[in-house]
């Protein structure tokens, strides 16, 4: 999103938000369930890493067999991979959707491990 995404940029009329317009990434998340399982009760969840691995973790009610949800992401922070599963009231995944570079967040505790730590590794050259 940036300055583009107002309304008074194609329109040319006065609008405070151009001083400062918004600029980020925003993700649209479409759904349609039958009716009887949004009364049931549904809950979109969003799991979101953004590129410096960090992961924010969003959830909204579902309580309409057909809609969308917004999330905007400002402030540059930038999107590298998502994944939104639908849950019922149980807590059970009714629906899962990952995008196509969605991998399980590995967590590397790096104050464990330096490089004097390691083993050295000899030449296939050298010779005893």
């Amino acid at each position: 999103m940036d300055r583009n995404f107002l309304a008074s940029t194609h329109v040319n009329t006065p609008d405070p938000r151009q001083v400062c317009p918004p600029e980020g990434q925003r993700l649209l998340i479409a759904w349609r369930f039958p009716g009887n399982m949004v009364n049931a009760g549904l809950n979109l969840e969003l799991t979101v890493r953004l590129w410096d691995n960090v992961e924010e973790f969003y959830t909204r009610p579902i309580t309409r067999s057909h809609g969308y949800a917004a999330f905007n992401f400002f402030d540059q922070k930038r999107i590298l991979t998502y994944k939104i599963d639908v849950v019922d009231s149980q807590g059970e995944v009714i629906e899962a959707w990952e995008h196509h570079f969605w991998t399980k967040l590995i967590d590397v505790d790096r104050s464990k491990v330096s490089v004097s730590s390691q083993p050295k590794q000899g030449s296939v050259m050298e010779t005893p």
